[in-house]
């Protein structure tokens, strides 16, 4: 029993509740504790709290940690802090982290903030992590949380720059930013981007993210990139992704990819979009389809485009639908192109054109063909017809190509209408009366 109770104090391994009482009622204080834990934990409080203050007023820290935790969930602050100081004056570290937890509870409080959730004590199992902060006063507490003993890091220093500008303590706010900003931090400097962002939108911010990327922020790398690609300088926006996908960034992975596309790299591209699937990126699954078709692998092409679409990417649905329909199957084709146009996709709209022409539902195809939008971003994916291939746009991490206009779609069907191809002909005759179509 006594190795039952020092595993279950220690380890905080399990431990059959009556075992944990029966020992705490022979008087063994680490017993008293587990045992008082475990009726808190299954909500006997009051029971819980009796034990515990046995085991405090015998010595025990762990306990004094326990209901300082129970007080604090309680919103007692000042009796957690008699609970917690104590403990927290012999260099306890948990009790020093506990004090930190308090102090920002407190000040949460007084502003109406939500707060993250107290710790268990050490030998808990440990909690799932709190929530992201939802507002840049959140985040400062949660960054103070981090560092309760080192009032000089630079992610404590902005963090109280925050809440003193919050407090509206100008002069104190630009002491902490300024400390901060000197460190040359990287999550420092990206989270003052971030709040440059706020302010000036995501250009105006460019140096800030600039110089949060050149000091290894992986975000930040990977924004410069998408913005130096906007702006056609891919042999710095690869520079850019290329850093951040060295540090994990997935979402680089995908864009990386594409550059390397667009410049006839094949391989460099293909080796990106499978790290980009591997990071669970279903984007990549339609980009990787593409590039095998651009390869010739129309048996791996599908399986990717299959594997994209039944993850929801719109492209993917439009390409494995042309697929499907080219086999003949045109049933199986409809969803896939109707959930797509119902997304806005513009060449889906198209298909999904063709879908209802050759079963007489002209009516409802001259609504999707007359919803095209020509200013729409996506390049047209070919609609299934004799001599024409599945394809599709590159997805969301390509650059966005010009979209389809009506008198593209005329020219591009006059071919197969011409060739006897009825449908082809069902839909010119749809367009009839649209401006600049004939």
């Amino acid at each position: 029993m006594d190795e039952l109770v020092r595993a279950a104090y220690e380890e905080g391994a399990p431990i059959p509740e009556e075992l944990a009482a029966e020992a705490a009622s022979a008087g063994n204080v680490r017993a008293m504790t587990v045992y008082g834990i475990g009726l808190g934990n299954r909500g006997a409080v009051e029971e819980a709290e009796e034990w515990l203050r046995r085991a405090r007023a015998a010595g025990d820290q762990m306990a004094a940690l326990a209901l300082g935790t129970l007080s604090m969930d309680r919103g007692e602050f000042e009796a957690a802090e008699r609970y917690f100081r104590p403990v927290a004056e012999t260099g306890h570290v948990g009790a020093r982290q506990a004090l930190a937890e308090l102090r920002a509870m407190r000040a949460a409080a007084a502003r109406s903030a939500p707060v993250p959730p107290p710790r268990a004590p050490e030998s808990a199992p440990a909690a799932a992590p709190a929530p992201a902060a939802e507002s840049a006063v959140e985040w400062a507490e949660q960054l103070l949380l981090l560092h309760p003993d080192d009032e000089h890091h630079p992610h404590a220093q902005l963090a109280m720059a925050v809440l003193r500008a919050h407090e509206g303590d100008g002069t104190g706010a630009r002491r902490h930013f300024a400390a901060a900003l000197a460190s040359g931090d990287p999550e420092v400097l990206f989270w003052i981007s971030r709040m440059h962002v706020a302010e000036d939108g995501l250009h105006g911010a460019r140096e800030h993210i600039r110089r949060a990327a050149d000091a290894g922020h992986a975000t930040s790398q990977h924004t410069m990139g998408v913005l130096l690609a906007e702006e056609g300088d891919t042999a710095r926006a690869e520079h850019y992704y290329r850093l951040a996908a060295d540090a994990g960034h997935t979402d680089s992975y995908a864009n990386l990819g594409v550059l390397l596309r667009g410049r006839g790299d094949l391989d460099g591209a293909e080796s990106y979009y499978r790290k980009a699937i591997e990071a669970g990126d279903a984007g990549g699954m339609n980009n990787l389809g593409n590039l095998l078709r651009q390869r010739g692998d129309l048996a791996g092409a599908e399986r990717w485009w299959r594997e994209a679409a039944e993850a929801g990417v719109t492209d993917a649905l439009v390409s494995y639908g042309a697929v499907l329909a080219e086999r003949g199957d045109w049933d199986a084709a409809e969803p896939l192109w109707r959930r797509a146009a119902e997304e806005g996709h513009a060449a889906a709209r198209l298909n999904l054109v063709q879908a209802l022409v050759r079963t007489g539902r002209t009516e409802e195809a001259e609504r999707w063909l007359r919803s095209v939008d020509p200013a729409a971003s996506h390049s047209s994916a070919p609609a299934p017809s004799g001599s024409r291939g599945a394809g599709a746009p590159e997805g969301p991490a390509a650059d966005g190509q010009p979209g389809p206009d009506l008198a593209a779609v005329a020219d591009w069907l006059r071919g197969p209408a011409r060739a006897g191809d009825e449908d082809a002909r069902a839909t010119l005759d749809l367009l009839d009366g649209e401006p600049g179509t004939r």
